[in-house]
């Protein structure tokens, strides 16, 4: 299991070795200019001094901001600069990298830079890091779904019997799973907080990376678990002959489109990744008891 459990940490690393050794390039939209397509770019440099009427999504590379953008900036470990002309319509999210902001920069939406104690506590007490997202962040949606697709299939690569055994264990009591789910979330935030605490005496950083890596780990398993199970349930119940990558395909699928559904999308999707959480943590106890 530790040997597949590092395997799955590897093919995770190289994915995103090839994400940065794409294409460098430079992409700009001149001061009078105006884009309407959206910038999905890797290892490139953004010049956007115009107008730029979608979202820009970057890994590596750098930004430089001096005009509008009427969607979502989100930038993966690269250099953001952002001018005093700048004007963002959704949300900036800068993970890792570095960010260089003027006070006199415009963002409708909300400022994400996780490099900061600040936003790690404002995620940890306001919303939990799988909780679907601001109704204007459509196209942060689209490139999530991308990733947990990856995540999911990844795992179902290196893990496939488990995947297989978690997703037969999901049809039976569920309502234990959801129970197991919603303490072991009660847990994560618990222990969220206090190694938070921690973080500013030094002690608490590397367990804060630990709890958070096993949160994810736990969390791409049980998805990949669940999505198997409804994309295995839908297959039969539709007559299809596929395979388990289709299965977790259609899972994710079904998953996605219940984000937009008006008002009651938001809460199932919660109760569904309670039942995620339960059902990987049900699993990985139960292979505990019966190797003990």
């Amino acid at each position: 299991m530790i040997k597949r459990l590092g395997s799955l940490l590897l093919l995770l690393a190289v994915a995103g070795l090839l994400c940065g050794a794409a294409a460098d390039k430079e992409i700009r939209v001149a001061a009078g200019e105006t884009r309407a397509q959206a910038v999905n770019a890797f290892q490139s440099r953004l010049v956007i001094a115009g107008k730029l009427a979608e979202s820009v999504f970057l890994v590596g590379g750098s930004l430089r901001l001096d005009g509008e953008v009427t969607g979502d900036v989100i930038c993966i470990a690269a250099r953001v600069e952002i001018g005093a002309n700048a004007v963002i319509g959704r949300d900036l999210i800068v993970i890792g990298g570095s960010l260089a902001k003027s006070d006199q920069a415009r963002i409708a939406g909300e400022l994400y830079n996780i490099r900061t104690h600040e936003d790690l506590k404002r995620i940890a007490g306001s919303v939990l890091p799988f909780l679907p997202e601001s109704g204007g962040m459509t196209f942060f949606k689209v490139v999530k779904a991308f990733f947990w697709l990856i995540l999911c299939l990844l795992a179902l690569a290196v893990f496939p019997a488990a995947i297989a055994q978690a997703a037969a264990m999901a049809a039976r009591e569920p309502l234990r799973h959801l129970g197991r789910g919603l303490l072991a979330m009660l847990l994560f935030l618990l222990l969220l907080l206090a190694f938070l605490l921690l973080s500013f005496v030094l002690i608490g950083i590397p367990l804060l990376i630990v709890l958070m890596a096993a949160f994810f780990l736990l969390l791409i398993f049980g998805r990949a678990a669940v999505f198997y199970f409804v994309g295995e349930r839908c297959s039969r119940f539709l007559r299809l002959k596929a395979n388990p990558a289709f299965f977790i395909v259609l899972g994710l699928a079904l998953y996605t489109l219940l984000k937009f559904l008006p008002y009651v999308g938001g809460f199932l999707v919660v109760i569904i990744d309670l039942f995620v959480l339960g059902v990987a943590v049900g699993f990985f106890l139960k292979r505990r008891k019966a190797a003990l």
